[in-house]
């Protein structure tokens, strides 16, 4: 088919519409006949139940999942600003499906992308929670209602704001807006020596400065203003725009995301992940918790990868076979940190030879030297896709996970602990499963590895010492700080993956593997909840140390002084260490290792 004709006949086929805010465009159940794309306005896809799921901006488009799967809407598509759509009829969406696979694989991507979106950014931090008094930028600008039109609006233009506070004894009687102004003065010709008072809208909505953000969004709206006084005590102190609540809701580690899918080259991309350490540090004092946080942080590096994957194919052209890249270590789990290297791998189909081979070299180098100069820093150990040793076809990698698991050695258990948890970021997610089968199985009835995997598991230790003190770090630049990853995360992560391995469970997380294991039998149902607040905790500690630095401007660590904590705060960690040794001891006793 000719390509330049179809688009033509496409676009030929468009039609626009104009949508007022809070207008219904899909709802939930009905049957959709059109791509919509978004010229202009902001549209929010929300579930059943009113819940937004994802938001889409000028340029992005909704309604084809439907149109791709022949089923009901299952979003409920609403206008959140006066929006300008083009829709393009669902034949012209099939014919250009037809003529181009490549314009097939772009939605069928971008919807895999906005599942990830819906599904892993829903419950981090609490945007909306925030006190409204955190949104004030500056103390209020104000004048009395004796002052003039004229010395009104050259106080605005001087203090560069466009709402003015209009006070009486302190308290608020009145504001002005530039609109007001216009509408008010200039339209009707109105003296400008008249008083304020007589133009100003009167007794003004005003909100408490502990009140939340989403009381002060849901307030606007319904009165449909666009500045809103903050007072304490019934005193001014400041003034939030709708612009204020937009710009905090796009702070929310989704929109982050969003805007780093949309980049088309490397510097763009790393440019946008230089937001990320304010992002972590404004969701810890908004009360993520640590698995919130590690699982937004994991959805910003795969959102990282795919993109670069993306660039890749650009320049590289059609892969010559299928494959599959991984995430190992912390990613694959979904637990990374302020402070993660790169841990990756390429599963390929059997078909591939070597001549494809070079193909899937050079887009290693792209993605992994891309994830670089993002800030996922190499690996120290070359587990990288970069390197042919983690680049192979999928029946070479079932034989070394067999080598690994039937003849196990020390390097071997090394290179386990990373790769059994392997997570498919992009490509075929068939290989990774069938690979998942294979170890699942082999490793479920080989107490001989399992064993071996116990006892190596053992170098991560708590660092407590007699009459439970702490140990520290004896010299180097860490000395007297407690690694809380190696001595407080890594023996959890350990005593899960080995459980889980046992009871022939393989789930993605380390909280989800301590559930699986009890689920199964193989862990006691106490030792796995204990076990998931020794996590809790420990991970807490870790990401507002890591916060402080960041706020500081330090590079961020694993390594906390424990003078950093409060005494009951010592003690709780204190018990968490305490959890994990006794934990580690019931595996030893389980695994029959001495």
């Amino acid at each position: 088919m000719n390509e330049a004709a179809d688009i033509q006949s496409a676009a030929g086929a468009l039609s626009i519409a104009y949508y007022r805010r809070g207008a219904d465009i899909l709802t939930i159940g009905s049957r959709n006949t059109r791509l919509n794309i978004v010229r202009s306005g902001a549209v929010e896809l929300r579930d059943e139940d009113g819940g937004m799921r994802t938001r889409i901006a000028e340029g992005d488009c909704f309604g084809f999942p439907s149109l791709m799967n022949a089923a009901p809407v299952r979003n409920h598509a609403v206008a959140i600003e006066d929006s300008l759509l083009y829709h393009l009829p669902g034949d012209a969406f099939a014919g250009l499906r037809r003529a181009d696979p490549g314009f097939d694989r772009f939605f069928v991507r971008a919807l895999s992308d906005r599942l990830l979106l819906e599904n892993e950014t829903r419950p981090v931090g609490r945007v909306a929670a925030t006190p409204v008094r955190q949104l004030v930028g500056r103390k209020p600008v104000t004048v009395d209602e004796s002052t003039t039109i004229r010395e009104t609006a050259e106080k605005m233009v001087a203090q560069r704001v466009s709402a003015m506070l209009i006070t009486s004894a302190e308290s608020i009687s009145g504001i002005v807006t530039d609109r007001d102004i216009r509408s008010r003065v200039v339209a009707r010709g109105l003296p400008a020596d008249r008083a304020i008072a007589d133009i100003m809208t009167p007794s003004p909505v005003t909100l408490d400065g502990d009140a939340q953000a989403s009381e002060a969004a849901l307030l606007m709206m319904q009165r449909n203003i666009h500045h809103l006084p903050v007072t304490a005590d019934g005193k001014p102190i400041g003034m939030v725009s709708r612009g204020d609540v937009m710009r905090l809701e796009t702070e929310h580690p989704m929109y982050l995301a969003g805007d780093i899918a949309r980049q088309q080259d490397v510097p763009s991309i790393a440019e946008r992940c230089r937001r990320l350490p304010e992002l972590i540090a404004g969701q810890i004092e908004s009360g993520a918790d640590g698995e919130q946080l590690g699982r937004f942080i994991t959805m910003i590096a795969d959102t990282v990868t795919r993109q670069l994957l993306h660039i890749a194919e650009s320049r590289l052209g059609a892969p010559p076979c299928t494959y599959a890249w991984v995430a190992l270590g912390s990613e694959g789990r979904r637990e990374q940190s302020a402070k993660s290297d790169q841990d990756n791998a390429l599963i390929l189909a059997d078909s591939v030879t070597g001549e494809d081979d070079e193909y899937f070299a050079a887009l290693a180098g792209i993605v992994n030297d891309g994830l670089n100069a993002c800030g996922y820093v190499y690996c120290p150990g070359d587990v990288m896709a970069s390197n042919p040793k983690w680049r192979q076809p999928l029946g070479r990698w079932q034989q070394i996970f067999h080598r690994w698991i039937t003849v196990p050695e020390e390097k071997a258990l090394m290179h386990a602990n990373i790769f059994f948890d392997l997570r498919c970021i992009g490509g075929n997610r068939a290989l990774v499963e069938t690979l998942k089968d294979e170890i699942r199985n082999q490793a479920r009835g080989n107490e001989l590895f399992l064993a071996l995997m116990a006892r190596n598991a053992t170098t991560y230790r708590p660092p407590l010492g007699f009459f439970r003190q702490f140990v520290l770090e004896r010299s180097g630049e860490h000395r007297n700080t407690l690694d809380l990853k190696s001595t407080g995360i890594m023996p959890i992560v350990e005593i899960a993956r080995i459980r889980s391995l046992a009871a022939g469970e393989m789930p993605t997380g380390t909280r989800k593997r301590l559930l699986a294991a009890a689920g199964a039998g193989e862990l006691n149902r106490e030792d796995a909840r204990n076990l998931t607040d020794a996590l809790d905790y420990v991970e807490k500690l870790r990401f507002e140390h890591q916060s402080r630095q960041m706020t500081a401007g330090t590079p961020p660590d694993n390594h906390l002084p424990p003078g950093d904590l409060s005494l009951l705060a010592r003690q709780n960690l204190k018990s968490a260490f305490s959890q994990i040794r006794v934990s580690q001891s019931a595996m030893l006793n389980r695994f029959h290792v001495a």
